[in-house]
């Protein structure tokens, strides 16, 4: 378990900081882009992979569980009055320790 907060350097430079080197981070799903990043991206041109490592592009927060409490845990953050909860992946096994520890396998919408 784990908590990471997504600042300047994005979901890409920020998550691994929360990781064993061991693990990587799979990300799945992405929420929407909230408009102003939409714009930023357009207007800049850049790629993807530029903006997550730049902007937290609408992810302020990321609670790292283990798979078999996320329900529980949700729960608890809606209790607590969040109201916007995203899956965003799941963790897995990283192979090479000189790869990306956050691979991302959908596109920015």
């Amino acid at each position: 378990t784990g908590l990471a907060h997504i600042t300047g350097g994005g979901l890409l430079e920020n998550l691994p900081r929360s990781l064993p080197s061991d693990v990587k981070a799979e990300i799945t799903g992405h929420p929407p882009l909230p408009s102003v990043f939409r714009w930023m991206k357009q207007t800049s041109g850049l790629d993807d992979y530029e903006m997550l490592r730049t902007f937290n592009c609408g992810i302020g927060m990321v609670l790292i569980v283990k798979e078999g409490v996320v329900d529980e845990a949700k729960a608890l953050l809606r209790e607590a009055g969040e109201g916007v909860i995203y899956d965003l992946g799941f963790l897995s096994e990283r192979r090479d320790p000189e790869g990306e520890q956050v691979e991302m396998k959908c596109s920015l919408a």
